[in-house]
């Protein structure tokens, strides 16, 4: 006997993109007990860009979303072009889907630089972590900014009387 299970999926708005953005996060966050179970420097590359491309995108689905007023979009999509962290992360999701960065938002064009691994002497733990230059040449943790971007987008959400617990 095959057994069936369907789940009902329905993304209606900017807080299942940012639920989705939290995710990339959470994996990204992923601590390692040991340096056979960390994933490569691709694996890891793929989610943080890949947390990049859905946190910037948090934008498009706000400014489609129907239960936000225009005023709250218009409001919002303004404060996110003016964060620092958002921009950057701006110019890592287009640099990333696109290959080749044309109108950077933040000075010359954040990107990526390398990866880094941390492996700590006698506690069994490794951290994975890209480098990010910030687009005015200061290098900074890949999975630092990726925190500073839910804060902003959690901030200015707020700000405008917008929800963002997580859904799930």
């Amino acid at each position: 006997m095959v057994t069936r299970v369907q789940t009902v999926a329905g993304n209606v708005g900017y807080r299942h993109q940012l639920d989705r953005a939290r995710r990339f996060l959470d994996r990204v966050e992923r601590p390692y007990d040991d340096w056979e179970d960390m994933i490569s420097d691709v694996e890891f590359q793929d989610m943080l860009w890949s947390f990049f491309q859905h946190c910037w995108h948090v934008k498009d689905w706000l400014l489609n979303d129907p239960l936000a007023s225009d005023a709250q979009k218009q409001v919002a999509s303004n404060m996110v072009h003016q964060s620092p962290a958002l921009k950057v992360c701006q110019d890592l999701c287009n640099g990333t889907k696109h290959l080749q960065l044309r109108w950077p938002s933040s000075g010359s064009g954040a990107s990526h630089q390398y990866v880094d691994r941390i492996i700590a002497p006698g506690q069994g733990l490794v951290e994975i972590d890209c480098m990010i230059d910030d687009g005015h040449g200061k290098l900074i943790s890949g999975k630092k900014l990726a925190r500073e971007c839910i804060a902003e987008w959690e901030q200015i959400l707020a700000s405008q009387g917008l929800a963002t617990t997580r859904l799930s």
